[in-house]
């Protein structure tokens, strides 16, 4: 659907990226009182001891250490930190679009189509840590073929898989410079792979044990990506109603979907007055980077008319058929910021038929599910002290993400810019 202008919007601006020092560790904590949303379920009124960055204890009749710093957690829910499992960083003041993600809860972010330097920041990120921005794990250089999207948005040369090429070798130098993961473009709107291409790189990609997503803007592109056996797809088509078996199709051969809903709402155009205006919650928070991005218009786009009823109506029955969805927001395409464009996401997931808890979900425990992490995306013991705390309940209204109280990685609180103020 063309959103990966991202790439070459993220590489060109020039944003402010001045650092804001994390606060210090507190020791051991406490949250007391609070309701807990743990990845699938909500908690009531309980306990959460954070010692060392790491959860130590949930539970209703727990004994608080008398050293522990208390947090008082009446009227307010804790969550897990957040994922937003589909963003861009280009190359160019990158680190300042993981503190953006951070300022709004979102402390791990998955790259669709990387570059040297988000590789190199995330090999930086995984030897010494950095605790006053998101995580990051991403793609790296995605496999489309010459003259495919996205090599029409200029930029530096990418390696493309040409007819007759070896694809197991092209698959694995990809993996060689660094990926996490394997992401194939199959755009029709351009030259693209075929479906015996498709199929091979789906093929080598598994051979190394590597997860496979594909980007796609149509109902016949995603049909085609899911019989080729990728992981999962992470954009949902828009061009037409979702046929009335696609659903049970797509959780047939265990797919899950990013939907980007919030991209496909900034191609049909926002309205005079964006939805993050109504809230001083978050305005207040706003980085002169985000605000850069959050007001660039998107340009019209070649191709199928896409609708976002469309594309909220494959949603719904995508989660009626029991097909995982991921909280993903394509950001920073036109219209939309590193992290405060996931709490949109969200409310759009549930107008689209996902309840408050499963909406949740997509942004937590699901896709620490899909892409294999073990260490967040919940909140139970032993697992890191990635934690967002916001006013009211979300599990009745969405909107309470919003308002968020504080943002702890690894058991420390994040300085939001709203606190220097």
């Amino acid at each position: 659907m063309k959103s990966l202008v991202a790439i070459t919007l993220a590489a060109t601006l020039s944003l402010c990226a001045a650092s804001r020092p994390a606060r210090q560790p507190a020791g051991t904590f406490a949250f007391r009182n609070v309701d807990v949303f743990d990845g699938s379920r909500m908690i009531r009124r309980t306990t959460v001891i954070v010692r060392d960055g790491m959860i130590r204890a949930v539970g209703t009749d727990l004994v608080i250490p008398p050293s522990a710093n208390i947090i008082e957690g009446k009227g307010r829910t804790l969550l897990p930190g957040f994922f937003d499992a589909h963003t861009h960083l280009g190359v160019m003041n990158i680190e300042q679009f993981l503190r953006d993600a951070l300022d709004f809860g979102v402390t791990t972010e998955l790259e669709m189509w990387g570059s040297d330097a988000s590789l190199a920041l995330r090999n930086k990120k995984a030897i010494g840590g950095s605790l006053d921005s998101a995580d990051l794990r991403t793609a790296g250089t995605g496999i489309t073929v010459p003259h495919g999207h996205p090599t029409q948005m200029g930029g530096p040369d990418i390696p493309t898989l040409a007819p007759g090429d070896d694809v197991q070798a092209f698959v694995d130098a990809r993996i060689a410079e660094g990926g996490d993961y394997i992401k194939i473009i199959y755009e029709h709107g351009y030259p693209t792979l075929t479906k015996q291409q498709l199929e091979e790189v789906v093929a080598a990609a598994h051979k190394r044990n590597k997860l496979v997503v594909i980007h796609i803007s149509t109902q016949r592109e995603a049909r085609e990506a899911i019989s080729a056996g990728v992981d999962g797809l992470v954009h949902i088509f828009a061009d037409s109603p979702p046929d009335a078996d696609f659903a049970d199709f797509a959780a047939q051969h265990h797919v899950f979907v990013v939907p980007t809903l919030t991209v496909i709402e900034a191609i049909n155009g926002a309205s005079d007055k964006p939805w993050w205006q109504n809230s001083p919650n978050v305005v207040s928070n706003i980085t002169p980077s985000m605000r850069r991005t959050l007001e660039i218009k998107m340009k019209p786009v070649s191709g199928p008319k896409l609708k976002l009823s469309d594309a909220q109506a494959a949603v719904g029955a995508l989660c009626r058929a029991g097909v995982p969805i991921l909280a993903g927001t394509d950001a920073p395409a036109p219209s939309l910021a590193h992290g405060l464009s996931l709490h949109r996401e969200l409310e759009l997931l549930v107008l689209s038929g996902l309840t408050p808890l499963q909406a949740l979900a997509s942004a937590t425990s699901e896709p620490a599910c899909a892409f294999g992490f073990h260490d967040r995306g919940r909140i139970t013991e032993g697992v890191r002290a990635d934690l967002v705390l916001v006013n009211g309940d979300p599990t009745i209204n969405i909107k309470a993400t919003r308002d968020i109280v504080g943002v702890w990685k690894l058991g420390v609180q994040c300085a939001r810019p709203s606190d220097s103020r």
